[in-house]
């Protein structure tokens, strides 16, 4: 992923800061999706769901308003089967036939009429088959009397009957279609027995067969009719419709595998048509839905897409200038902070100076004494030349050290994180840059090292800094003299430096606003207030903390910790202070607190 580019950008490819801007941009851009997307994912699937909810019910109706129309045709169908053999019984000649004769000319018009006819048989009150035509002949008497169809026709109030398919004498699957005429010994039926294979294509070619599966189930759900995709007639199927209402819709139980169907109640027969969905049930999914659709939903994602990388490119790339811009301003306040403190130790830099220049000037009047003859005495040794040139070479480079010393402080260097020695750092700076001004401020220094600190990974000139604004203020803390005690502590993996004075002290509300930049507690004039801001923010970039811990009447007590490895955020610089960042100004915890502070 390339990230914006801003002008002055000192982030590069592996570098912290690279790794901190990669960081951010993906957390933008993981919150910014978050924002975008969940909005329309929401809205897609309301739709999706209204949709799918919209067809589930145009689905439903279609299947009953098939169902109830295949029903009526069916039944209109079975009806007119009767009306077909009550016909031929119903005919003033049918007494009078000759039966075994004429029966097959009354089987061919009934199969004229439709071929669900198989055979045609006339059956006495006895229910004794006593005239048969069909394609099996019988080698003894048929007797029906202990048929189930047979004892309904011999209700007085029955005058038809339409069998379930059952196996029979023939033993084949077959329905029995039979009506009665007369009563006692003149009782008369006419029966037959109709073709489930001609049922079955009877029922594939009713309105909307080729949009559902269609099937005829008794009460029990065992299949009357049914077309091949369904099953065959004798099996039992999951489909149990309700007795009420006539019509209506069944919800599938996934656990049975039975699908959704719609059924309609047969009027001949206490049977009832149900259909499924031919299409499987897609009319639900997300298959089903319109291309315009789907292509639109696709289109707005995409488009969010685009926009939300692009914002997400921008909220980096800002953050990323004024993270720059606000290093670069805290690289001034550091600067200032360093030229504000040599105006400070200018005092003590020039006797430290004036002492080299003394001697000098000494050494050089012996030489020109030495050098004038009226001055010169007849039995005086001659002047070691040597001596005072020694003298005044080593004055010389006494001052040159501490001018460079100087220098080495106010320069405006890059930030260099290196194996340091923390005590030869604190040395330096209570000595070589302080050390003239503690003895003549009547300050004792007091040194706690815990020798068994290894060297820490920092930048020295920065960490430099910090110690002297340290020294620094608690100089200023006691005007009349007092005692100093630098301390040093190992906390793990961590290291605790602590500047403990013996001043006056400062209030709670002085010490609330201790870091703040500009605050300062000195008369004006006498202080920039940047010291100890800067020194935080210094601090914090190294990854350590900083605590403060004061009384008035008690003095202060000021704690820097710091990690050994260098793990430190310089190269991804931060604002002087972000809210909710600020450095602790209570009291640290006592397995915090440095052992000797």
């Amino acid at each position: 992923m390339v990230f914006p580019a801003t002008e002055g950008a000192s982030a590069h490819s592996g570098s912290p800061a690279h790794e901190h801007f990669r960081e951010l941009f993906w957390k933008t851009l993981a919150r910014l999706a978050f924002l975008y997307f969940l909005p329309l994912l929401l809205l897609a699937v309301f739709f999706h769901l209204q949709y799918r909810n919209l067809v589930h019910n145009s689905l439903r109706a279609h299947l009953e308003v098939i169902a109830e129309h295949q029903a009526n045709t069916f039944d209109l169908f079975l009806r007119e089967r009767l009306v077909n053999l009550g016909n031929l019984i119903d005919d003033p000649r049918f007494e009078t036939l000759a039966l075994d004769r004429e029966l097959p000319i009354l089987m061919e018009e009934l199969q004229s009429n439709s071929p669900a006819f198989v055979d045609l048989g006339v059956v006495d009150a006895s229910g004794d088959l006593i005239h048969y035509t069909g394609p099996i002949s019988y080698s003894e008497t048929v007797n029906y009397r202990k048929e189930e169809w047979f004892q309904g026709l011999l209700d007085p109030g029955s005058s038809s009957v339409i069998t379930e398919i059952y196996l029979g004498f023939r033993d084949q699957p077959h329905f029995t279609i039979a009506v009665r005429r007369g009563e006692g010994n003149q009782l008369r039926i006419l029966r037959s027995a109709l073709s489930p294979e001609q049922l079955s294509s009877y029922l594939a070619t009713l309105e909307g067969a080729s949009e559902v599966y269609a099937a005829i189930v008794n009460d029990e759900g065992v299949l009357q009719v049914a077309t091949a995709a369904v099953g065959t007639a004798l099996n039992p199927t999951g489909f149990v419709p309700p007795e009420e209402p006539a019509r209506g819709f069944v919800e599938g139980r996934g656990v049975e595998e039975v699908p959704d169907y719609a059924y309609a109640r047969l009027r001949e027969t206490p049977w009832a048509l149900v259909v499924t969905d031919a299409s499987g049930g897609r009319g639900g999914s997300i298959l089903a839905i319109p291309h315009t659709f789907v292509l639109v939903t696709l289109a707005v994602f995409l488009l969010a897409g685009i926009v939300i990388l692009v914002r997400t490119r921008q909220v980096v790339g800002t953050q990323m200038a004024a993270q720059e811009h606000e290093a670069e301003l805290s690289g001034q306040l550091v600067q200032a902070a360093k030229l504000a403190s040599v105006g400070e130790l200018a005092a003590g830099i020039a006797h430290e100076i004036n002492n080299p220049l003394a001697v000098i000037a000494e050494e050089v009047g012996v030489l020109k004494d030495s050098l004038d003859p009226e001055l010169a005495e007849e039995d005086e040794e001659p002047v070691d030349l040597q001596e005072h040139l020694d003298a005044i070479h080593e004055a010389v480079f006494r001052c040159r050290d501490i001018t460079r010393k100087l220098l080495t402080f106010v320069r405006k260097t890059e930030v260099k994180v290196e194996s340091q020695d923390l005590h030869e750092i604190l040395d330096e700076v209570l000595d070589a840059i302080l050390g003239n001004e503690l003895a003549i401020s009547n300050v004792t220094v007091e040194r706690r090292y815990d020798r068994r600190i290894s060297e820490i990974q920092t930048d020295r000139n920065q960490l430099i800094q910090v110690f002297v604004n340290l020294v620094k203020n608690a100089l200023d803390a006691m005007p009349g003299g007092g005692r100093l005690t630098v301390t040093t502590a190992s906390r793990g993996n961590r290291v605790a430096v602590a500047v403990q004075d013996t001043g006056g002290g400062m209030s709670p509300s002085h010490v609330e606003r201790v870091f703040l930049p500009f605050f300062t507690t000195k008369d004006p004039g006498e202080g920039t207030g940047l010291g100890l801001s800067v020194s935080y923010t210094i601090i914090r970039d190294f990854g350590g903390h900083f605590y403060v811990e004061s009384a008035v009447g008690k003095g202060s007590t000021f704690t820097v910790e710091l990690p050994l490895t260098g793990d430190s955020a310089l190269s991804s610089p931060r604002p002087l202070f972000v809210e909710g960042d600020r450095p602790s100004r209570k009291t640290p915890s006592s397995k915090d607190e440095p052992s000797s502070t």
